[in-house]
This record gives C-alpha cells, sequence and structure tokens, in this order.
C-alpha cells in the first residue's frame, strides 16, 4: 500500500511541474511586444557539438543506415575536452579522445595544416565522418567543414571524399550546404 501512494504522490509532482513548466514565460512575451529581444549566448564548442549531433541523422554509412542509427554513436575527437560536457548522455553519444577506439565520427577541431593531413591519411579509405573547421579540411580530404560566418556557421560538404569513404550524405543537408569536391565549388 505504501509503494502506490508513493507513486501517486510522485505522478502528483511530476503532473505539477510540467503544468508549472509549460506556463509561457510572460516577462518575455512582453520583451518582445515592446521591441526588445533576450539574445541567447552559446559557445563554439557547445555549436560545434550541436552539429555534429545534427549532422549523424544525415549520413549514411556503407550499410545504408544512418551513423545515428547505433547507438551511442561513437564520436572521436583531436581535443574531446573541450565538447565533452555536452556529450554527457552516454545513450546517444560517446566522446573519444584521437586515435582511442572504434569510431564513425572524427571532429578534427585544429588549425596545424600537417597534423590535419596526418589524422586524414591515417583512416584514409575507412568509412569515419570526417568533420573540421579549418580552411584547407576540404582540400586535404576532409568531409564536411563548418565555417563561422559572423555568429553563425555555414557548412561545406566534400561528396567527392564521402564517396570515397562509402558514405551518403543525404540531400537534406546538401541543400543547406556548400557542395565541393576536394576543394572545387560544384
Amino acid at each position: 500500500m505504501g509503494l502506490l501512494k508513493i507513486h501517486k504522490i510522485l505522478a502528483i509532482t511530476i503532473a505539477t511541474l510540467f503544468m508549472v513548466c509549460s506556463i509561457p514565460d510572460l516577462s518575455a512575451h512582453a520583451r518582445a511586444k515592446s521591441g526588445q529581444q533576450h539574445r541567447i549566448k552559446v559557445t563554439q564548442p557547445q555549436l560545434q557539438a550541436l552539429f555534429i549531433k545534427k549532422i549523424t541523422k544525415y549520413v549514411l554509412g556503407p550499410d545504408k543506415r544512418r551513423i545515428a542509427a547505433e547507438r551511442p554513436v561513437p564520436v572521436a575527437a583531436i581535443a574531446p575536452k573541450k565538447l565533452s560536457r555536452f556529450f554527457r548522455n552516454p545513450d546517444k553519444f560517446k566522446l573519444v579522445g584521437w586515435p582511442d577506439g572504434n569510431f564513425k565520427v572524427l571532429f578534427i577541431d585544429v588549425d596545424n595544416p600537417r597534423v590535419i593531413a596526418a589524422v586524414l591519411n591515417k583512416i584514409k579509405g575507412k568509412p569515419i565522418l570526417t568533420i573540421g573547421q579549418s580552411p584547407d579540411f576540404l582540400r586535404m580530404g576532409g568531409m564536411i567543414n563548418l565555417v563561422e560566418s559572423g555568429s553563425r556557421f555555414k557548412l561545406q560538404v566534400n561528396i567527392c571524399a564521402a564517396r570515397k569513404a562509402g558514405l551518403t550524405i543525404s540531400s537534406k543537408l546538401l541543400k543547406l550546404s556548400e557542395i565541393y569536391c576536394g576543394d572545387t565549388p560544384q
């Protein structure tokens, strides 16, 4: 009988929290009416993590399954400490340091062209989605480049590198991207 009472209290508490959380923020509504806008500040590593997580939904592996279908999605990064706090849900994504373990996505977050070339050469021909953030990334064989444009990121996709690795990039992602073959725009 005591267990049933606890469940009933828990259900009422959850319902109350849901109702309180679903009440609109009237002060935000008032600010919007008066022309003031509330800006949310996001850090660069937070945006990078978000892009990595979203991009995996739009890339198919050689087996024609989404990379995001594997749980948890193994993601490697050259410098994982910057991203680690945004990959805390072990059921969805597992962040590892390069070159540890078996991974499907590699985020190359360095600017040194020699390091980028060495890393890309080491995984050449493997079905690993490479994401970077360097002007030379696509030319060196990287697949998806995040380019800062003001306060936003633009995507550049090297479809030739993806095809060579046996990956297919969804047309939905390609519509939002600048498409390249190597470093040549298509």
